[in-house]
């Protein structure tokens, strides 16, 4: 399959419905490019609302990182531009470091030509935010040490 300029590192894509791998309801999802592995296969996270950092932490942009629990995240504030086209998610949005996923470029293309979903382009994080994203990520020992290589080659 022909390469995909929309997926390239630091993409921020928007799939309305995001179709799960694994069986589970679609819904309108991010999704954040973190590595192109090759024309096949994504590094990817799909940035959520979901708050599950400890209310004993607080949250800045940026990394929280806390290995004595074992809790890794990248912390996006909605009033913080991550995109030099002035993009910011609307809300609070998270990655976490243990939910990051490879996925297939031919299958989420399959499903975007079959009209299953629609992928549209929200913009490239800056080199800035791209590499402290990164960083928080490929140095945790919450990420899977597969994905920590892919991330810090």
């Amino acid at each position: 399959m022909e390469s995909d300029g929309r997926f390239q590192k630091g993409a921020i894509l928007y799939f309305d419905p995001f179709i799960f791998p694994d069986g589970g309801s679609p819904k309108p999802k991010y999704f954040l490019v973190l590595k192109v592995m090759d024309d096949v296969c994504l590094l990817a996270s799909l940035p959520t609302s979901k708050d599950f950092v400890p209310s004993t932490i607080e949250k800045i942009h940026g990394c929280i990182e806390r290995p004595d629990i074992n809790f890794n995240c990248y912390y996006f504030d909605p009033n913080v531009v991550i995109c030099d086209n002035g993009f910011a998610f609307p809300i609070e949005t998270y990655v976490y470091g243990y939910r990051l996923q490879t996925f297939r470029l031919d299958t989420l293309l399959l499903q975007e030509i079959t009209d299953e979903t629609i992928i549209e382009e929200c913009s490239i994080l800056t080199k800035a935010e791209y590499a402290a994203i990164i960083k928080c990520l490929s140095a945790s020992p919450a990420v899977k040490r597969s994905y920590r290589k892919i991330l810090a080659s």
